[in-house]
């Protein structure tokens, strides 16, 4: 992930932000000039007009010491402040005023003054982004090399979002965080002690308004026969041995998916097929411990020891609370996305089965598809287009997980495409891919990112197949602020035998 330092862009955050707003300045002038000390009658703390119609516009008063009242500027400045004309009634008099505070992280300074205190209200992120280039993955593209600074609505579609000094929006200490907070200045001493225990207490139990921010990561085939699960088992350093240096980017996520490829039973019914793969059920807690949190089923693995099998998996992941979509016991089941939310952010997750005829003949939509009276997964479908346009309408932000494509393919075939697009035309906002055991692209669709193959992660005894480039593999991974894709990263790792590391 690349980084931008706070020198590199002080000047052009500068530009966007306001540390306080000149009216509220000249209207704090006007009253510090208009306060004689002939004010005895009508005390009031003067609020900016924003805060003001914002949080106290409907403030019960009765709930206000006895001493004085809150007012909006509007409304101050039309209140006689003059002695000598207050024959209609009592002169107004400002003992505190309140402005709207606005400046970035890195111009934040505590005020010594204890007449003076700041209340935050709300925080908002900006990025430094320059255009994604997905196969450059080492270095920045400084041909017609370009820098942005926007929030995250206005992040320009194919940028991917800088860390400033190697740090994310929503880290402790990123620079380009704007807060809105609000600065209660008492201006007549012996009010202090009222003025600002009213807004201590008025704020201290509110809610600060953010910016959301989640990350999502992804991998492609874990399938821990050939020796692996029992590493994962059996010995106490298992994590480390099987998962490497990858395991601080697996674990570093509100959501890392991977795709098991295989059965999670102790059937001995095998299918008939070229290749059957089944998994202890003891694995999963371990899987869980790296960092996954949904693991996919729908791909041409899932049957490989029939219905028994597959409700065997169905039961596994339950047992140990590990999410899953796109598979149930019937139909019905099968089709509901699952659901989270991170940081107030919502997110709705299907996976499906799309792969091509294997050549002994299984064919997954007719065999493995979830029915009425039979367990198993979601095949690719219209209701499902139909169902992901729900989803992005309530809000949510949507990924599909995928399993479709040419077996050792390094790019997509036109029906995947055409398939891939058509989710994000529905409103997926990712679609993430696997089958083809080998990585294939990652690109910006209309403004969404589709990964077509993940290629293998976990996968021992694939040296015969390293020409075709199936020991090479990544993890995807998102950081999704305010339902938008902001940051995009891959991290290139390579398979060997039982484990796997980056590169």
């Amino acid at each position: 992930m690349k980084t931008v330092s706070k020198l590199n862009i002080i000047l052009s955050a500068v530009s966007g932000i306001l540390i306080l707003s000149l009216a509220a300045f000249v209207t704090l002038f006007l009253i510090e000039h208009k306060k004689l000390s002939s004010c005895t009658e009508k005390y009031y703390a003067v609020i900016d007009d924003s805060i003001f119609d914002e949080y106290f516009r409907t403030t019960d008063q009765s709930i206000l010491p006895a001493d004085f009242a809150l007012i909006s500027v509007s409304d101050f400045s039309t209140l006689d402040l003059n002695k000598s004309n207050s024959k209609k009634g009592p002169y107004a008099c400002a003992v505190a005023f309140v402005t709207k505070d606005e400046s970035m992280a890195f111009f934040d300074s505590k005020s010594e003054n204890p007449l003076t205190k700041s209340y935050s209200l709300k925080s908002k992120y900006y990025f430094p982004s320059a255009p994604t280039d997905f196969n450059q993955l080492s270095s920045i593209n400084m041909t017609n090399f370009t820098l942005s600074l926007s929030d995250s609505e206005t992040l320009p579609d194919g940028n991917k979002a800088l860390t400033v000094d190697s740090k994310y929006a929503g880290d402790e200490g990123y620079a380009l965080e704007k807060k809105t907070s609000a600065r209660c200045s008492v201006l007549v001493p012996d009010f202090s002690k009222s003025v600002l225990d009213f807004f201590d207490g008025f704020f201290q139990n509110r809610d600060i308004l953010s910016d959301s921010i989640g990350f999502v990561a992804a991998v492609g085939d874990i399938m821990v026969e050939r020796g692996v699960q029992e590493i994962l088992i059996e010995d106490e350093d298992g994590l480390e041995k099987v998962f490497g240096t990858t395991l601080p980017i697996l674990q570093n996520n509100d959501i890392t998916i991977g795709n098991l490829e295989g059965a999670v039973t102790e059937s001995t019914a095998k299918s008939y097929k070229s290749f059957t793969f089944k998994f202890h059920k003891e694995v999963l807690p371990e899987l869980q411990k790296a960092g996954f949190n949904y693991l996919m089923q729908t791909n041409n693995h899932c049957y490989d020891y029939g219905e028994e099998g597959f409700r065997d998996s169905l039961a596994a992941l339950k047992e140990y609370s590990i999410p899953t979509s796109g598979s149930g016991y019937t139909y019905e089941e099968a089709k509901k996305f699952y659901h989270t939310t991170v940081n107030g952010m919502n997110f709705a997750i299907i996976s499906c089965g799309a792969f091509p005829v294997e050549r002994t003949g299984f064919n997954g939509e007719k065999t493995a598809t979830a029915t009425d009276t039979r367990a198993g997964i979601l095949w690719q479908n219209e209701e499902l287009f139909e169902e992901i346009k729900k989803e992005k309408a309530a809000g949510n932000f949507v990924i599909v997980n995928a399993h479709a494509g040419i077996e050792y393919s390094r790019s997509p075939s036109k029906s995947q495409r055409e398939l891939y697009e058509r989710f994000i035309d529905s409103g997926a906002d990712v679609v993430f891919g696997s089958h083809p055991h080998v990585i294939q692209p990652t690109e910006w669709y209309n403004g969404k990112v589709i990964v077509y193959s993940l290629g293998n992660f976990i996968f021992n005894d694939m040296a015969d197949f390293a020409s075709y480039g199936a020991l090479d593999t990544e993890i995807v991974r998102l950081g999704v602020v305010n339902g938008k894709t902001v940051y995009t990263e891959i991290y290139p790792a390579r398979i060997n035998g039982t484990s796997v590391a980056l590169k």
